[in-house]
């Protein structure tokens, strides 16, 4: 490669590097939490789990106690199941009934617990896990948070392109130079260069995947141009068990069990598990039956089958057996199973959370390459303060997240019970006490200072989150490793050993490696700023 191409190409990536690197570093670091998000959940609330098959949810039960409630004739209902919580999400449509009262047109997303019947809102039953799990595609952000992370992604992807071809040649020498006693800025190259690769595929994965999960709506545009504008008929061959249904008249009979359905459902195929579930013009003539599940992974990567079934006559209207393949569906299914690591259960979760984290440690070290690079004395002081603002800044918004999160589960499970509205109170606590450490940080001047202070306050609370879930909830981990109650273990466990680790990396924090940097060989005198300003 030609001199040229290669200061391009570095540029290239250099630029791209910087200007998503928070977003970035957001991106994945809430996204390693998400990966746990039920479970997060569940050792957030503390009650043990049932563990009940989806098909063995006591469906008529709960649609009697809702239909006293919600007015469920003429609705569209759709069963979101939980993989790990004994709660059951229900999103109840308008009313389709023009005879329906005014309650009834309104639509509604709750959660059900299978064993009490109780009910919960959203905003109610919100959990640290949901939060994080939005944060990482900037839910939040109202409207445009998606489409943000997605073009992030986007130029993610363009970073790791340009990245393989400018370091291309030191990859493998990389891996038998690496040295922390030479100068700080090769320190951190190296360091970026090889872990940089070794992350490589899952890196990949991410930015593609995560790209087309948050801007489908880029898909779509032109799929739509290629139905005509159906959209109807384009959202039915994209999800088939979503088709709607002309609502006709009541029914006079009794309502069918579909208890049995999601009995008779869920033996139909070896190893086949329920996924989630329809009722379309509940009460209605025309009332369909649907269920939809998916083959254990030892049997399929991607399997999708689907019964679709006349409540009133007993007739199946529509099968789809989970051993065929459906191009648009599997495509789909691939890309979100590869993105939530939904295959391979906790070990592959936990080499997801495992990489992301490096991913975490590769975006710190880029931005630290082009910290040191900058800040060098011969450069202009216009350069190198602007440097340093942008240095303090990024890693004040970066390396806080450490113990503002670990802050974060001690609240959740201190304040369990005391909110209502635990979706606001989660947004109030999270985000303000992010900002407080940034501003702290941002100000103090010191990525030094930055770098150990998060470390060591996310060590001590990082060790507290068990200890506190053992004394307000008495799920000490060796009683819930008795109880085979692993979703709760699993969460104190990976506290204590992101602690360790944390620790780890703050004893290794040599002052003599905080000599090397050049802000500490060349130090900006911010006291007598305005003076050095006037002679320069």
């Amino acid at each position: 490669m030609s001199r040229r191409n290669y200061n391009v190409f570095f540029n290239m990536h250099t630029v791209s590097g910087i200007v998503i690197s928070v977003a970035l570093y957001v991106i994945f670091f809430a996204g390693a939490f998400a990966l746990f998000k039920e479970q997060i959940s569940i050792w957030e609330e503390g009650n043990f789990v049932s563990h009940t098959k989806n098909q063995n949810i006591n469906f008529d039960t709960i649609l009697n106690n809702l239909n006293e409630t919600y007015e469920l004739t003429g609705r569209d209902i759709r069963f979101l199941f939980q993989d790990k919580t004994d709660d059951l999400g229900i999103l109840l449509s308008s009313s389709k009934d023009t005879l329906a009262s005014k309650k009834a047109k309104e639509s509604s997303f709750f959660y059900v617990d299978i064993l009490s019947g109780v009910t919960n809102t959203y905003s109610e039953k919100y959990s640290l896990g949901e939060f994080l799990y939005r944060l990482h595609f900037f839910a939040q952000i109202p409207t445009f948070g998606a489409y943000l992370a997605g073009f992030v992604a986007l130029f993610f992807l363009f970073a790791i392109v340009t990245g393989i071809i400018v370091h291309w040649k030191k990859i493998i020498p990389n891996f038998y130079t690496f040295n922390p006693r030479i100068a700080l800025k090769r320190v951190w190259t190296d360091a970026h260069t090889v872990l940089g690769v070794i992350g490589l595929p899952f890196q990949f994965i991410f930015a593609v995947t995560g790209a087309y999960l948050a801007l489908t709506i880029l898909v779509l545009i032109p799929a739509n141009t290629l139905y005509n504008n159906n959209q109807a008929k384009l959202m039915e061959d994209l999800s088939p068990d979503r088709k709607n249904y002309e609502w006709i008249s009541s029914a006079q009979e009794g309502f069918p069990s579909f208890n049995a359905f999601s009995k008779k459902t869920a033996t139909r195929w070896k190893n086949f598990h329920l996924t989630r579930g329809y009722i379309k013009n509940y009460g209605g003539i025309h009332m369909k039956y649907i269920l939809v599940g998916t083959l254990s992974d030892q049997e399929r990567f991607v399997s999708t089958g689907r019964v679709v079934l006349d409540a009133y006559t007993g007739n199946i209207d529509t099968i789809k057996t989970p051993y065929t393949s459906d191009y648009i569906q599997d495509v789909q299914n691939v890309v979100g199973r590869l993105h939530f690591a939904d295959f391979g259960g906790i070990p592959l979760k936990i080499v997801y959370f495992i990489l992301a984290l490096v991913t975490c440690f590769v975006i710190i070290t880029g931005v630290l390459i082009w910290i040191e690079a900058r800040s060098k004395k011969n450069r202009p002081l216009k350069q190198r303060l602007y440097t340093a603002k942008i240095g303090h800044i990024y890693l004040a918004i970066s390396l806080s997240m450490l113990p503002v999160t670990a802050l974060a589960f001690l609240f959740a499970k201190l304040s369990q019970g005391y909110f209502e509205d635990k979706q606001t109170t989660f947004y109030w606590f999270y985000f303000v006490t992010w900002l407080i450490a940034i501003v702290f940080f941002r100000f103090k001047r010191d990525n030094y200072f930055t770098n150990k202070y998060c470390l060591l306050s996310g060590v001590i609370l990082g060790f507290l989150i068990p200890i506190v879930n053992g004394m307000v909830s008495g799920n000490w981990i060796w009683y819930t490793y008795a109880q085979h109650q692993f979703d709760i273990l699993l969460i104190d466990l990976l506290w204590l050993v992101i602690a360790t680790c944390s620790f780890l990396f703050y004893l290794k924090l040599a002052p003599k490696d905080h000599m090397k940097s050049t802000f500490v060989t060349s130090p900006i005198d911010y006291k007598n700023l305005s003076a050095i300003k006037s002679e320069v």
